[in-house]
């Protein structure tokens, strides 16, 4: 279910033409870390709180890495068994508002 659900969520966020996905090796996780272009990751966080949906923002314990990819933070969507395709949908909607906000 996670695995599908990822995938589902990478292809929706992918179509976001100003958002770039940070890392998409097979098997990872159900988390889908991210970029939108001109917009910092607590304010994509901020603009998301507003529209219903919750994500992490930051560094994610994990600063040696993003300092190597020169990071200073990402967005970061996490998903369980309880979430299904339309809170992927939701995120991506809530996501094209925070390109609204940025372009």
């Amino acid at each position: 279910h996670e695995g599908a659900l990822v995938k589902y969520a990478h292809e929706r966020l992918g179509a976001i033409n100003s958002l770039r996905i940070i890392g998409s090796a097979k098997g990872k996780g159900p988390l889908v870390s991210f970029e939108i272009k001109g917009a910092h990751p607590h304010d994509i966080a901020s603009i998301l709180d507003v529209e219903g949906v919750c994500i992490r923002s930051g560094h994610h314990c994990a600063q040696p890495l993003m300092d190597r990819y020169d990071l200073a933070a990402t967005a970061r969507a996490s998903f369980y068994v309880y979430n299904d395709t339309d809170d992927a949908d939701r995120l991506a909607a809530a996501l094209l508002k925070v390109n609204e906000v940025f372009s």
